[in-house]
Formats: structure tokens, sequence, C-alpha cells
């Protein structure tokens, strides 16, 4: 007992020193009520420490009003000290966490908070030691910076989110009008444009809703499987490629097998269609516009038996376009991600994350006088028996 006394006396001489190396530390006993507020403490917070002693922490000391005690911001910053302070007298680990509260002179500060619980000579845990690690002036301006970028990431969201709700409007009405024209009398030709345009208001819905960014970049999203019709798929990516083409007057040919209309696969179509559009648009923006420039998307399907019925196909498909090719920074991005990112490289970035979702690989080839991005993605064949 003489032994813990004279420690306890150090203990307390040392938190009551004025010196200024010694940090803000207040203390509660078990009951919640303030049992220790030390010359530091005084000091960051304009409350002299006999008007903080034997008041309760939480509701006295640190309070939301301005009638008496160190004032916080609101009553959440209350409810998490509250509940910091239990797991502490619990036993519980706790980290620092960052407190917030208003000075004497009207400033708000903030600091890091640790918590440990006291307990006397018999073990029995008598209330919670408490730090404030203040920061210095430039983490103070660093905390600050943070704080707005959060918000403007906050706000950003916040609009994202409006326009995706807003596209989604002339979306359902673009799916009203197409499911009008397939129950009307529509020649082969008709039929085969409605089947492009659906293809590619249903890619652009689903690109829409695209919010679980991280489970593309981590590979664990959840892919959407479907039976397709590969010719259907090929014809909705070359179709989004025209306009740019016609814009840039480079020629995009498709060199591609005629039994390309008789496969069949199960996979994710939409986001097949995603992938090698983003690559095929990318090769056409970065092809010179001059006289005779042509880009070439070319399919190459090899079929292979797995067991005595099921077959897998191996699409290779090949972009080819000249010299000088896309950027070596874009196609670096494609494959590490950073801060700063393009347009265009999170483009590639996101579809060769993709690529890989669906157990494919992108690759970029660089020659002399050609450029050629190749992907290589496998889907289960599905048998028709009219095919």
């Amino acid at each position: 007992m003489d032994k813990y006394t004279r420690i306890q006396g150090d203990y307390i001489s040392i938190i009551q020193n004025p010196s200024a190396l010694i940090p803000p530390i207040f203390m509660t006993d078990d009951q919640g009520h303030c049992s220790e507020w030390n010359d530091a403490m005084e000091k960051l917070s304009g409350l002299n420490r006999e008007d903080a002693l034997e008041r309760i922490l939480i509701g006295e000391v640190f309070t939301v009003t301005n009638d008496y005690g160190v004032r916080v911001r609101d009553h959440d910053t209350l409810t998490r000290l509250r509940i910091f302070l239990n797991e502490a007298i619990s036993g519980q680990e706790t980290d620092k966490i960052l407190f917030g509260f208003y000075r004497a002179d009207g400033k708000y500060m903030e600091a890091l908070l640790s918590a440990n619980k006291r307990m006397d000579s018999e073990g029995k845990v008598r209330g919670v030691l408490c730090f404030l690690h203040v920061a210095s002036p430039q983490l103070q301006y660093a905390l600050k910076v943070q704080r707005i970028s959060e918000q403007a990431a906050a706000d950003s969201l916040k609009k994202l989110a409006y326009i995706r709700r807003e596209i989604k409007k002339p979306l359902d009405g673009m799916l009203c009008v197409l499911s009008l024209m397939d129950r009307s009398d529509l020649s082969l030709e008709q039929s085969q444009l409605l089947k492009i345009s659906e293809s590619c208001r249903d890619q652009l819905e689903n690109i829409v809703s695209d919010t679980d960014i991280e489970g593309i970049e981590e590979s664990y999203m959840e892919l959407n499987t479907m039976e397709f019709n590969l010719s259907e798929t090929i014809s909705a990516i070359m179709n989004q490629a025209m306009i740019p083409s016609r814009e840039r007057e480079i020629q995009v040919i498709l060199d591609s097998p005629p039994d390309l209309s008789s496969m069949y696969l199960s996979g994710d179509r939409l986001r097949l269609q995603q992938v090698v559009a983003n690559f095929l648009i990318n090769a056409l923006l970065f092809t010179p516009a001059r006289q005779g420039s042509s880009i070439t998307l070319r399919v190459i399907p090899r079929k292979e038996r797995i067991g005595t019925k099921m077959h897998i196909v191996h699409l290779e498909f090949r972009i080819t376009h000249p010299a000088p090719g896309i950027p070596a920074d874009l196609i670096h991005g494609m494959f590490h991600h950073s801060q700063g990112i393009t347009r265009e490289g999170l483009g590639l970035y996101i579809s060769q994350k993709l690529v890989k979702l669906m157990n494919g690989t992108v690759q970029y080839l660089r020659e002399a006088e050609l450029s050629t991005f190749i992907i290589f993605i496998e889907f289960p064949l599905v048998s028709h028996s009219d095919s």
C-alpha cells in the first residue's frame, strides 16, 4: 500500500505539474465525474480546474451550451466521447479519436484524444485517464485541408447521384419507345437495328448504375451472366464507333468470320460491349486523322471441347491502329491507377479491370508502324439445335 501511495503521489505531482512539457490531461472517476483537470487543460480550454472538478464530465464540463463548461460542436460529439470513455473503462483497446471543442476565445480546435482505464491498488477500475495530443499548426492546417477535401468528395458524390438519377429518366423513355417499336411490324433490317439500339441502351444503363467502383478494382463485383449472340454484340460495339469515325474521317474495319451470327455464348454481354467499345474508341481517338487512315477490329474465335458436351470459345479481339499509338502514360495508367488520372486513363483502367473480372487479359503491343490492343476472354458456348 505504501508503494502504491508513493506511486500515486508521484503520478499526481506529474499530472499537476505546470510545465509546458506536460500535455493536457483530464480524468473521470467511475461515476463519470471529472476528477482531474490539469494546468495544460485549463490553459487550453479556458475552464478553471476548480470549476471542472467534481462536475459530470459529459454534459457539465463538456457541453453543447454556452452557459457553462467547455462547448463542443453538437450532441454527436458528446455521444462519441461517451462511447469512447465507456470502451476505455471496460478495458477495450481504444484508438485515438479526433475530438474538437471551442476554446475560451471562441476558436474551434481539434486534438487527438487517447484514454486508458485507471485502477486502484486492488485492481478495481476507478475511472479513465485522458490525454489530448494537440496538433501543431501545420497538422491543424492539414486536418482542415482534409476536411475540405472530404466535404468536396461528398458534394461530388451527391452531384453524381443526381446525374445518375436524371439520366435514368430519358433511358426509361427510350426503353418505352423501343418496346413499342418491338411490337410493331418491322422488316428484318429494322429488327436488327432495334436490337442494336436496345443493346446500347442496356449498356448505358449498366454503366450509369455502376456504384461499386471498388468492387471492379478489387475484382469481386458480381457479373450479370446471360445468353447472347456474338454477332449482335459485335454490331453494337461497331455502331458505338461510327459517329467518332465519321467526325475524324477514319475508317473502322471489322474483320470477323461469317459464323459469328450462329455463335451464342454465356456471359456478361454488356461488360463485353463496354470494354471492347472503350478500347476501340480510344484507338480511334489516338489515330492520326489523315487521308486513308483506318483501324481494324479483328475477332478470332477458337472453340475448345471440355468433356463430352461442353465447349468453351476463346475470343481474341485485336484492335490495330497506326502509329504513334496511345501515349505511354495512358497505357501505364491502364494497369496502375494513380492520382490525377485523366478521363481516358480512367476509362482504360476500369476496362482493364473489367476484363480481368471476366478472367481475361489485355495487352497493348506497340510496333514501328502499328499498335494493337489484344484482348483475350473466354465464354461457354451455348448449344442451339438450329445452329
